[in-house]
């Protein structure tokens, strides 16, 4: 069964706190590595101590969301960040189950694409997607996405 597939990118469990040090738990759906790859770059630049969860299929992520598996105990992300144009599901069935579930219901999503624009934005606002961010081509406005997401991370959540 795909639930028995499901892997971690880094730990889970470690809470909060690690060290004494505020760690930001950030759950990447998102089926393209080298864009993980550089979501990591961005958030090291920033100095923001920081756990990815990376979920490569909406699959993954649906079993995350809905706490089954070996995600049944798993810890509440502090921010999550999902690509809209994933294979299977589209990033709008995600973001609908993710708003379905109580556990996440005070998380702040942020949803990115490669498109310039993404097809609803009231969609997007009503399924409370925080923030779009358009992936960058250039190296260095990716690196700016490292900023954007420590911001979301320090501002107050709002329903």
């Amino acid at each position: 069964m795909w639930n028995d597939e499901v892997q971690p990118w880094l730990p889970l469990g470690v809470g909060l706190e690690r060290g004494g040090v505020s760690v930001a738990r950030i759950l990447v759906i998102e089926d393209n590595a080298s864009d993980v790859f550089l979501l990591e770059r961005a958030l090291k630049k920033q100095d923001l101590r920081f756990e990815l969860i990376h979920m490569p299929t909406g699959s993954e992520a649906l079993a995350f969301i809905r706490r089954q598996g070996s995600w049944s105990r798993a810890d509440v992300p502090d921010l999550i960040l999902i690509d809209l144009n994933l294979s299977r599901y589209s990033g709008e069935d995600i973001l609908r189950e993710i708003r379905a579930a109580r556990h996440l219901a005070r998380v702040p999503v942020c949803a990115w694409s490669s498109s310039q624009s993404w097809r609803d934005g009231a969609m997007l606002k009503k399924l409370g997607v925080s923030h779009f961010i358009t992936k960058p081509s250039g190296l260095d406005q990716f690196m700016e996405i490292g900023r954007v997401i420590k911001d979301l991370l320090a501002a107050p959540f709002v329903d």
